[in-house]
């Protein structure tokens, strides 16, 4: 299989003038924005700017070098490799980055990140960072299931105008994982003089939106430049519902690890795409949005208030944390559970069981599918020894 540290080794010595800007070259920017670069460069600063190349030179360079590597248990440590066979391209390394900007706030419970690719042909590209391994970042993401704005979605539009008022030219704007609904949620909350800059959105495999947002006029206003992609097995594209045009595009990983955009199967400029999503993909958007729909908004905020006031009990940080000490941190999240009030323990229990209820009904379609699959199964095995029985006749 091919995937994007393939690609560049193929496509790497072309320019951009020779071959188009593509959703390839846009999935690589992404991934490469999930790295650390604090330090390397000015916080929000769009009048200097670094190309890929030197940025590289200075991460490989920097004295806290393996914490900046360890991408932690949830980002894949190719990315490293990645920014480095970028760097030395002909086609990435003399792209320029500006406008970096990272924030982690655990008071107000947000994780976010952005840069701006100067492409040298005209266009920007503007790219927002997923969800990376910090705790923080997670429940900034459980968030969206109550709050109607999130703080990296109002920084993700702040970012935007900011980069629009530095910077002329057409606008590409993109993400992986949360990072595609940021760069969704800052599309459609710009002004029309910024929305008709915008040439596309890139949601890769990014959660969704509420239905009455997907309704509205701001969104609708945008809806004809986003490219969704997902995997065929996606679990964190299936949060909520997006519209616009989508791709389902092939993995060579199993269950959640198919939102790993190295998994992600590559053939010339394009992906190689599947015909649609899995059936448990499905399953899974029509459970949990089922699920969601009928809890009322604060009983959602009460139900991730307390998976999170578990967690926190750990007092890791970050997801590498958690698993490091994996023994001691289960026995900090029992302790937790059992401190818990009585009434609002018994109200998560219930909130489970109406989740496990709304499985239920969807189910018998599911195990129809199971119950297909047994029959082929079992009828080929059939055949199989009915063939070896004539043969020793």
């Amino acid at each position: 299989m091919t995937n994007i540290l393939d690609y560049i080794a193929w496509r790497g010595d072309l320019t951009l003038d020779k071959s188009p800007f593509n959703r390839i070259d846009a999935l690589i920017l992404c991934q490469i924005a999930y790295l650390n670069f604090d330090g390397l460069m000015e916080q929000s600063d769009f009048s200097t700017a670094l190309t890929i190349a030197d940025l590289a030179e200075s991460f490989r360079a920097s004295p806290d070098y393996d914490t900046r590597a360890d991408t932690g248990m949830l980002i894949n440590k190719l990315t490293v490799n990645l920014l480095y066979e970028a760097a030395n391209s002909n086609r990435f390394g003399s792209m320029k980055i500006t406008g970096y900007r990272s924030i982690i706030n655990l008071d107000i419970e947000e994780q976010f990140a952005a840069m701006t690719f100067l492409l040298g042909d005209g266009r920007s590209f503007i790219a927002y960072r997923g969800t990376d391994d910090t705790v923080v970042g997670w429940k900034e993401d459980f968030n969206l299931a109550f709050m109607d704005e999130v703080p990296a979605q109002k920084d993700a539009v702040e970012y935007l105008s900011l980069a629009a008022s530095h910077i002329s030219g057409s606008l590409l704007v993109g993400g992986h994982s949360k990072g595609g609904n940021l760069s969704i949620y800052a599309a459609i909350k710009m002004p029309s003089t910024i929305k008709k800059r915008i040439v596309t959105v890139y949601n890769n495999d990014g959660p969704g939106f509420s239905e009455e947002r997907l309704k509205s006029p701001e969104y609708q206003e945008i809806v004809e430049k986003i490219s969704s992609y997902y995997p065929q097995l996606s679990i964190v594209g299936m949060i909520f519902s997006n519209e616009g045009k989508y791709s389902v595009v092939k993995s060579d990983q199993q269950g959640l690890m198919q939102h790993d955009p190295f998994s992600w199967e590559v053939r010339g400029t394009d992906f190689v795409k599947m015909s649609g999503f899995d059936r448990v993909s499905r399953f899974f958007h029509d459970t949990l949005n089922g699920w969601l729909a009928d809890l009322e908004l604060e009983k959602r905020e009460l139900f991730i208030e307390t998976v999170f006031t578990v967690i926190n009990a750990t007092d890791a940080r970050t997801n590498s944390e958690i698993e490091a000490n994996l023994l001691q941190n289960s026995v900090k999240v029992i302790a937790a559970i059992n401190r818990l009030d009585p009434e609002m323990r018994a109200q998560c229990e219930t909130m489970i069981r109406e989740l496990f209820q709304a499985a239920n009904k969807r189910l018998p379609r599911f195990d129809r599918v199971l119950q297909k699959a047994r029959s082929v199964i079992e009828a080929k095995a059939a055949i199989s020894k009915n063939k070896k029985v004539i043969r020793e006749e």
